[in-house]
């Protein structure tokens, strides 16, 4: 990358409110990013954007649009680089170079091998400036977490959330668990759950709590996520009421992909949604398979509220980026259930163990979420 300029407090103010504009609708717009744009021209603002729900428009003909002619010979701030690639509209970096804009400042370039470098070149081949500068890239590459790892990882960026008492239990022997955390955090995981394309749950969760899965109080109104539910034998339908779990067309149930098809057929005709994927050796559902094939449907960020089963083969296949640890002022009985059970061996050297990296922690009322990066 080329055209380091000398970072300005102008440009750290500017790029920070990309990055706020970019979280406006993250969750929602799967498969694309959620990007913000800042247009600025004389230190003031004229134009600014994010990436629609659903993905389109895209943030930069949003800022473009508002900035008008006040776009020529201006700075625009970004949190990726620009497409450079046609598809369902002209490429940003078309509809920059056609702005006349001075100088381009993103810190992010675009993992997506159509793009990947490519629209800053054509930037530059333009006479426009292009800025590289590092500046705030780990809070970028926050934002932008979920689509990073679906082009690399080919897999959403999966983020694991667990209320547990004080013993590290997440309910009761007998099952219950409404409600372990506290009003506020409760309150808080609808503002997470809003950030996130999907909602899953294991089967267990699914047939103990029959939980909404969907996003209320003051973010009733947001795009509601995907609701995703393991159930290999799709057998909870016959167990319990799902109606309100299951509202819309937004619903998969996950299943092992051998069923009879008489199965799927019945509930594709109520307008529900079934997912076939392959299973171990020990009969479990293949949570690699489901991820790839969640990522092909387009989703980039799949939070987890499942019980201890699922947050347990999920910790030993690898496939938490994110852990979320509510822990509330609560101690339940021995014989509760566990949040985690790895099986470990009792001799571990413990210099061994994997080390969690803390990224911050939060009081939230009574409890403590703490929140892990897991490399």
């Amino acid at each position: 990358m080329k055209d380091h300029q000398k970072t300005t407090k102008i440009d750290y103010r500017f790029l920070k409110i990309a990055i706020s504009l970019g979280y406006r609708n993250l969750g929602a717009t799967w498969p694309n990013p959620s990007v913000g744009c800042v247009i600025v021209k004389n230190n003031h603002i004229v134009g600014v954007g994010n990436t629609a729900c659903k993905g389109r428009p895209h943030a930069e003909k949003i800022a473009l649009e508002q900035a008008k002619s006040n776009a020529n010979d201006s700075t625009v701030y970004l949190t990726l680089e620009p497409c450079s690639h046609f598809g369902k509209t002209n490429p940003c970096t078309s509809e920059l170079i056609k702005a006349k804009v001075k100088r381009v400042v993103c810190p992010l370039k675009d993992p997506n091998p159509r793009v990947n470098g490519k629209g800053f070149e054509l930037l530059r081949s333009h006479g426009i400036v292009v800025d590289n500068t590092p500046l705030l890239l780990k809070e970028i590459k926050e934002l932008n977490e979920g689509f990073i790892t679906s082009i690399e990882k080919k897999r959403p960026y999966i983020t694991l959330k667990l209320a547990m008492s004080l013993n590290g239990k997440i309910a009761t022997k007998e099952n219950k668990s409404s409600w372990i955390s506290g009003d506020k955090s409760r309150l808080f995981v609808q503002m997470l759950r809003s950030k996130h394309d999907a909602i899953m749950i294991g089967t267990k969760t699914a047939f103990w709590d029959n939980p909404r899965l969907n996003l209320r109080d003051q973010f009733k109104n947001l795009p509601q996520p995907v609701k995703i539910i393991l159930d290999k034998n799709l057998k909870l339908f016959e167990q319990l009421d799902m109606n309100k779990s299951i509202t819309n067309h937004k619903t998969f149930l996950v299943h092992d992909v051998n069923l009879k098809k008489e199965k799927t057929k019945n509930l594709k005709a109520k307008g529900i949604n079934t997912l076939g994927i392959s299973t171990l050796k020990n009969g479990n559902l293949d949570l690699n398979d489901l991820f790839k094939k969640l990522s092909k449907l387009g989703l980039t960020r799949v939070l987890v509220e499942g019980g201890g089963t699922l947050a347990t083969s999920l910790l030993e296949s690898n496939l938490v980026d994110k852990l979320i640890l509510f822990t509330a002022g609560i101690i339940l009985d021995k014989e509760g259930i566990d949040g985690i059970h790895l099986n470990l061996s009792n001799a571990i050297n413990l210099d061994i163990c994997d080390r969690y990296t803390l990224d911050n922690s939060r009081i939230i009322g009574n409890d403590v979420a703490h929140f892990w990066n897991i490399k």
